[in-house]
């Protein structure tokens, strides 16, 4: 995993998290605007009112989903921080060895090298653990999607069941369903990102 495919990680997945934020935040807002239409119309309503309710509490499920996203973000700049200090220090000692020219100190650098190097493979290693579990988070994050998606498909039922008020509802249930496919495509997208990433550094090891 080279400092390129970190940089990228950590790109995408800041933008991945602010997109879900801001889109979250959307999708409440929606939420809100159709539980007031369904206020000002009492119980006939009342069946619209659950799937607003629904969609609200199921947003901020996705949102707590959301937030491990860039929080393993730290770990994979830590492993690969020591990752090249260990490069670092095998250069070093490989320049020292050149103009020292001691049999002895030849023979330590040769010992430290297979150590620097066992501890580059297990960092590594542990950047593929690491990244595995971001995919495992972002699959997670997914399924609370495809329920927001079922929500959203109920509410434009509910809202074409709705003589009085159906195009108002149906209005704001596509609405919703506009920011719920704009997570769904942007969480796909990272996900490929991620798979992308974590194909390279397993093939890597």
């Amino acid at each position: 995993m080279d400092t390129q495919c970190i940089m990228r990680i950590m790109d995408v997945s800041f933008r991945t998290r602010r997109m879900i934020e801001l889109s979250l935040h959307e999708i409440d807002r929606r939420a809100l605007n159709a539980m007031v239409l369904v206020k000002r119309h009492g119980n006939k309503l009342a069946s619209y009112g659950v799937v607003a309710q629904a969609f609200r509490e199921q947003a901020v499920h996705l949102k707590a989903a959301a937030t491990p996203l860039q929080q393993s973000i730290a770990p994979l700049v830590r492993i690969h921080m020591r990752i090249l200090q260990q490069g670092r220090y095998t250069e070093l000692f490989r320049r020292t060895a050149l103009v020292n020219g001691d049999a002895g100190f030849n023979n330590f650098l040769q010992q430290s090298e297979g150590n620097w190097q066992h501890n580059i493979q297990a960092e590594e290693a542990e950047g593929v653990v690491i990244l595995r579990r971001l995919v495992e988070t972002v699959a997670r994050l997914q399924e609370g999607i495809a329920e927001q998606e079922y929500v959203v498909t109920n509410g434009r039922i509910e809202a074409a069941l709705s003589e009085q008020s159906g195009a108002p509802l149906m209005r704001v249930s596509h609405e919703m369903g506009l920011a719920v496919a704009k997570v769904r495509d942007a969480i796909w997208k990272y996900r490929g990102e991620l798979e992308e990433v974590l194909h390279e550094s397993s093939a890597s090891i």
